[in-house]
């Protein structure tokens, strides 16, 4: 079965893969990061949709972090939205679909999907189209391996051609190492990589990159309205 199709990610979702191989925490902690640096407004009462939400387990995050808000998200897996539907089916609306099956919102939110698409600028410019703010998440600078689901590398100059893009590099639980995990395979095992003609390894991280609009699409006053662009930079 060929990687990053539908029928791959129905697979995933229906089998139970995504569940052990702790798909829902990775996504529940990757959401608790990003609330950090999104700056929308807790107040804010328009919609937030999560592009690519699997399992929608970034909702109850959402929620917390934006009382207010209108909670949408959409997958391509009809296996996912069963799931999303009756799980959080209280808190938010759930569609099956691709980029083309978005309507109008005010914010759109891609976390670590943009990395399995292979025409992800067609796609960004797209969304661009249907929101006021687009903020996609994907690993940074990291290093593609043939036959793996991760097909893109992102760095801060990736999507220059959309035009103006905030970015902000962070670290996430999830992806980032922690612990022993990075003083060890990370911090100390560099010290001997030079030894035996090995580059040493950076810890791994995340970038957000954020294309605000002037006015939002649906017309509720979405965050660009009350809100700085997100300056670039690193914590």
């Amino acid at each position: 079965m060929n990687i990053n199709t539908k029928n791959y990610w129905e697979e995933r979702f229906a089998t139970g893969d995504w569940d052990v191989k702790q798909g829902r925490e990775q996504t529940r902690r990757f959401a608790l990061a990003q609330v950090r640096y999104l700056r929308i407004p807790r107040d804010f009462a328009g919609t937030i949709l999560d592009f690519g939400c699997g399992l929608g387990d970034a909702m109850p995050v959402y929620r917390a972090a934006y009382p207010r808000a209108s909670l949408m998200g959409i997958d391509i897996s009809d296996a996912a939205i069963a799931q999303c539907r009756t799980r959080y089916g209280r808190i938010a609306r759930f569609l099956q679909g691709d980029h083309r099956d978005v309507p109008p919102v005010d914010v759109i939110i891609a976390s670590n999907v943009f990395e399995h698409l292979s025409d992800d600028l067609a796609i960004a410019r797209h969304l661009l189209a249907l929101c006021a703010d687009l903020f996609i998440v994907t690993p940074y600078r990291e290093t593609i391996y043939p036959g793996t689901e991760h097909i893109n590398s992102y760095d801060e100059e990736h999507f220059a051609g959309l035009g103006p893009c905030g970015c902000q590099v962070f670290c996430s639980r999830g992806w980032s190492q922690y612990g022993w995990k990075l003083w060890f395979r990370v911090y100390a095992k560099n010290l001997l990589r030079p030894v035996f003609g090995r580059a040493r390894v950076t810890r791994r991280k995340q970038i957000l990159f954020h294309f605000p609009r002037r006015t939002a699409a649906a017309g509720t006053g979405g965050p660009a309205r009350s809100r700085q662009r997100m300056n670039s930079g690193r914590p």
